[in-house]
């Protein structure tokens, strides 16, 4: 079956379903059909659209140094400052190994801005009253 032929068939079970779990995981299902057609298209070098069905939060930072270590046990490291979190908590180190669009390894340059995502299970939230309170 190809992709096309595929997707079709997941839209039109989408189309008809009535679970909302079975719903989410058709559309997840599609979401990644859909990233591996956008794949194909050379000239698209935009990282893949956002799409989740879970609760998510997006916050934005900067790769503020690149930490390579002495004794080169580890990896190369990144340090990203994220911007509005509060000063004590606001940098983090991760492996400076990314995907770009292609699916060849990269690592980010000093400098660069970068886009968080934090997501959770809609069973592990709660509703936030009109005051702000959880």
């Amino acid at each position: 079956m190809t992709t096309d032929e595929q997707m079709n068939a997941i839209c039109i079970r989408i189309q008809d379903e009535k679970d909302r779990q079975r719903f989410e995981a058709l559309l997840a299902d599609l979401y990644k059909l859909v990233d591996q057609k956008r794949l194909r298209f050379s000239a698209s070098v935009s990282a893949p659209p956002f799409h989740s069905t879970r609760p998510w939060k997006r916050v934005s930072g900067t790769a503020q140094r690149i930490v390579t270590d002495v004794y080169q046990t580890r990896g190369q490291e990144v340090e990203i400052v994220i911007e509005g979190a509060e000063h004590l908590f606001r940098e983090i180190r991760i492996e400076n190994t990314f995907t770009d669009a292609g699916g060849k390894a990269v690592a980010l340059k000093r400098g660069a801005r970068v886009d968080l995502t934090f997501e959770a299970d809609a069973q592990d939230t709660v509703k936030k009253t009109a005051d702000g309170r959880a």
